[in-house]
């Protein structure tokens, strides 16, 4: 499998990412291949869609005020992420846990990094939908059936580092049901599951960078997916009581 990180110039509401994810293809002379998944951030998305807030508009309520002063946060900041959130969850210093479109992450997806001075980027409204659509364009575009995956960073319970995940996907499925399998000693595979659009996120995560690395887009070649029209990464989620992390943090905690 080969990452290949494409550069771009920076994205303003209202940009085509189809069209930028041209214009980055064509400055480092590179062509799709069938077959390829296309990574695109979701910073790149959330621009584009004008998924942007501005925090001297979010006035902080009790709540808000409350985790701020709690976790060391501004209370706007606490107040955008509580406004993005299906839950809050507790928090650590500098950072709420979450629950956000039914993944567990920090502070609702919402990043200052990057961002418009005294605003955030907030996820597409639709991730599974926007990467739909990209897909659609670029297919219309170089006539190539790609897959596309969004990607953002998370961190792992009890490790230091963020890896990438996939908030949304189109073209293949996220996930690979192994059970009925076996391993080498013939064994039977019981509960296994293999994350590929998680993984193909990490891969592409890793080349596009946190910083300033201004690499919105990633060809992965090579991966081990089959392209098809996919369910989505709906498909790849957990209710909360099979989750063997979530599942041991009580429903009634906020």
């Amino acid at each position: 499998m080969i990452v290949y990180p494409l550069r771009s110039s920076l994205a303003k509401p209202g940009d085509s990412i189809p069209e930028l994810f041209s214009k980055a293809l064509e400055k480092k002379r590179t062509r799709l291949k069938i077959g390829d998944i296309v990574a695109v951030s979701s910073k790149i998305v959330g621009i584009s869609e004008n998924r942007i807030c501005r925090l001297d508009r979010a006035k902080a309520g009790s709540r808000a005020r409350s985790l701020a002063g709690k976790h060391s946060l501004t209370p706007s900041f606490a107040q955008a992420v509580i406004d993005e959130a299906d839950r809050v969850i507790g928090g650590v210093k500098g950072a709420l846990l979450t629950l956000k479109n039914g993944d567990a992450v920090a502070n609702s997806g919402i990043d200052r990094k990057n961002a418009p001075k005294g605003s955030v980027v907030l996820w597409p409204r639709n991730a599974d939908l926007s990467a739909k659509k990209i897909r659609q364009s670029i297919r219309r575009k170089s006539g190539k059936n790609v897959g596309v995956v969004i990607v953002d960073s998370r961190v792992s319970p009890m490790r230091l580092g963020t890896t990438g995940f996939a908030i949304g996907c189109a073209g293949f499925e996220p996930v690979e049901d192994l059970r009925g399998g076996v391993d080498l000693f013939g064994r039977r595979i019981e509960i296994t599951f293999r994350a590929i659009a998680d993984g193909v996120a990490a891969s592409a995560q890793l080349v596009m960078g946190e910083a300033s690395d201004q690499i919105p887009f990633a060809i992965v070649r090579d991966a081990p997916v089959s392209l098809s029209n996919g369910h989505g990464i709906r498909s790849a989620k957990l209710a909360w009581n099979r989750c063997l992390y979530m599942s041991q943090i009580p429903r009634t905690n906020d």
